[in-house]
């Protein structure tokens, strides 16, 4: 098998002895160099060419989302590691990118090693990235979800989703602008990333968008959407859902 490089970036020696000993039980991994700091990382990176690299979110100098930037293209994959439970974990989410919440436990990492061994040949990972970025720069704007289909990954913003709904195992999102997506999760996985963007779970199978709500059929237990896409109510989601449209007015 080849030899697959790594490098870490990690300004916690105890975390840093912690994953080169993990990563030093895989006889085709090694360990080509490491960092406590982004610029020296950046710069040895650029340099060594390692096919992935650990990446702590905070270090001594910044974080790993200023450390990103001074890549003019990212052609490794990254394990992103962190101490802090809510910082970024939205944007980590919604780009369809891992990471790992310190402390970790070794099958987490291993678990990480093997997913980013067998993703080193996939493309389409510039995307995700840029996706991250754009979450993290735009805090107040609206939000980037990354959708992986079987042909395609596709980038839509939350906001031009009209609904999603579910298909078994799948999940259906409609846009906006009549566009339809097909993804390999359940609707459950999007519905706790949704849910605080303005995301209602108005029945087990739809997730609405409620800034698209224009009416609500009493006779039927619908919500309009767009004037013209009418979603089945669940009687246990009713009175939340009447109580979000009484508010509006």
């Amino acid at each position: 098998m080849e030899t697959i490089s790594c490098f870490i970036v990690e300004d916690d020696p105890q975390a840093f002895a912690y994953a080169s000993s993990i990563i030093e039980t895989y006889q085709h991994i090694k360990i080509v160099g490491t960092s406590n700091t982004i610029k020296e990382a950046a710069m040895l990176i650029k340099e060594l060419k390692p096919n992935f690299i650990i990446l702590d979110v905070f270090l001594i100098d910044g974080n790993a989302f200023e450390f990103l930037p001074l890549f003019d293209n990212i052609d490794f994959k990254i394990i992103f590691t962190t101490s802090y439970a809510k910082f970024a974990i939205d944007a980590f989410k919604f780009s369809a990118l891992d990471y790992l919440l310190k402390p970790y436990e070794k099958k987490d990492l291993i678990l990480a090693i093997d997913k980013v061994v067998s993703d080193l040949e996939k493309t389409n990972y510039q995307q995700q990235l840029s996706t991250l970025m754009h979450n993290i720069s735009n805090k107040e704007q609206s939000k980037k979800l990354i959708l992986k289909t079987t042909d395609a990954i596709h980038v839509v913003d939350i906001k031009d989703i009209l609904y999603a709904k579910s298909d078994n195992n799948y999940t259906s999102f409609l846009l906006v602008d009549g566009k339809s997506i097909l993804v390999s999760k359940p609707l459950k996985s999007f519905d706790e990333k949704l849910k605080e963007h303005r995301f209602f779970r108005v029945h087990q199978s739809f997730l609405i968008n409620l800034n698209y709500i224009t009416s609500f059929n009493k006779r039927s237990d619908e919500v309009v959407l767009n004037g013209n896409h009418a979603i089945p109510v669940a009687q246990s989601r009713k009175k939340n859902l009447l109580n979000y449209i009484d508010e509006l007015f």
